[in-house]
């Protein structure tokens, strides 16, 4: 993916707030928390256009671009009406996507981008209406929903969870629905049987560490709750890192790991274990694994705190879009690209992504049969939410401040607790800031 200079930074919330005053439109509730009222936009009501904009970097990147311009060129022929791709890369998405509100201009079809910072406008359309119609992760959509609006539709709907060599796992009893306890026993049979392998490759270090949120998560700890309370500090989240250092401190895991430094780890075969997105299988192959690695990769369920749930966090992409004009043009695309058996088949064919719509899942050629993407549906996707903030025009500062409070516990600059304090009021600090 390619990077930007400083001046293609995101927009921060006073930036948006001067470009979105222009509008008229101000900045009540840019985290999400309130409904803006409508944007002259929708003031019409929903209406159909012969040319929708589609605003995305997936055109743009050649790993994605052949199916995605099979999904414009299918709903072109089925519909008769045309997208104008505007592209960008993926971090410019969020300047880009303000200056189209700020100018009027946003009017189609949005893939690349934080849809949260475009909330606050009242410039998107509630897309309630096209989920109630699929077949999708409830949990992963209520998770999504801003005052019980659905603005973003999941096509690919996942989590960040934990894949491993299956040769290893079986050799060492990792599997489903293990506890944390027994999960740590079996690392330490793997760094016994072969100290060179790192047994846990986890992330230790930002901008990945956000990572520690399913396991604060997994001891109880909400982190954020919906109504914005900050639960960091408390016991469950102090025994979560406190248990997540020991396994470093124990050479379980390894100090200084990002995802990327993860995903070479485990490509070369120097880790047991690491967390990933469902394209884990791909990784393997692009960082120089063997056939065999990549065959023998599977996904591993997230152990468990005395038989409590354990999760993993969302991750997964989608499409939203503008109210008012053009809307129920906008929304057929949308439509046609998550529900569409050939759309899903090119994306999950030439992107090794699955769709988010368990009926369409079941019809795309081959997925059934594929064992690695079967089982992170059942392993990972099902046991996924978003996090309070993910809804939130303010969750990469927060996510950011998650990640740098937990790598200094993890550095022991700061003991757990009076770094999760520092932590909490830090992002006590940015929700007060974007209320």
């Amino acid at each position: 993916m390619s990077r930007t200079p400083d001046t293609h930074r995101p927009l921060s919330r006073r930036t948006l707030l001067a470009g979105l005053g222009a509008l008229g439109l101000g900045g009540a509730g840019l985290t999400g928390c309130s409904t803006p009222a409508p944007s002259k936009a929708a003031a019409g009501g929903p209406t159909e256009i012969n040319t929708i904009k589609f605003y995305n970097n997936v055109l743009g990147e050649e790993s994605q671009k052949a199916a995605w311009q099979a999904a414009v060129n299918g709903w072109h022929k089925k519909s008769g009406r045309n997208v104008r791709p505007v592209i960008y890369p993926y971090d410019q998405a969020s300047t880009q996507l303000a200056l189209a509100a700020r100018s009027g201009d946003f009017t189609g079809v949005g893939q690349a981008g934080p849809w949260q910072v475009l909330v606050p406008t009242g410039i998107l359309a509630d897309v309630s209406d096209l989920a109630a119609a699929m077949s999708l992760p409830a949990r992963t959509v209520d998770s999504l929903r801003v005052d019980g609006k659905l603005y973003y539709l999941p096509v690919n709907a996942s989590g960040i969870g934990m894949v491993c060599d299956g040769r290893i796992a079986d050799e060492v009893g990792l599997r489903a629905g293990l506890s944390v306890e027994d999960f740590a026993a079996a690392l330490e049979r793997i760094k016994k049987q072969d100290a060179k392998i790192v047994p846990y490759a986890a992330v230790t270090k930002n901008p990945d560490l956000k990572d520690a949120v399913h396991w604060m998560w997994g001891w109880g700890s909400p982190v954020v709750t919906d109504d914005h309370k900050v639960t960091i500090g408390d016991a469950e989240s102090v025994a979560a890192i406190t248990w997540y250092k020991q396994l470093q401190d124990a050479g379980l895991t390894k100090s200084g790991v990002a995802r990327g430094d993860a995903r070479i780890l485990f490509g070369r075969g120097q880790a047991a274990v690491y967390d990933d997105a469902p394209l884990a299988r791909k990784f393997v192959t692009t960082n120089g694994g063997s056939a065999e690695l990549a065959a023998a990769v599977r996904p591993l369920r997230r152990p468990q705190v005395q038989g409590a749930p354990s999760w993993n966090r969302y991750w997964g992409s989608g499409l939203f879009c503008s109210s008012g004009k053009g809307e129920k043009t906008s929304k057929d695309f949308i439509a046609y690209v998550a529900g569409d058996v050939a759309a899903a088949t090119a994306l999950y064919q030439q992107s090794a992504l699955a769709p988010a719509d368990a009926k369409i899942a079941a019809q795309v050629p081959g997925l059934a049969q594929d064992a690695f993407q079967t089982g992170f549906r059942t392993e990972i996707a099902d046991h996924a939410r978003a996090a309070a903030w993910d809804r939130l025009a303010a969750y990469a500062q927060i996510d950011t401040a998650i990640g740098d409070g937990i790598a200094s516990v993890l550095a022991g600059q700061t003991p757990v607790q009076s770094g999760l304090n520092t932590l909490r009021k830090k992002v006590e600090d940015i929700l007060a800031q974007n209320a």
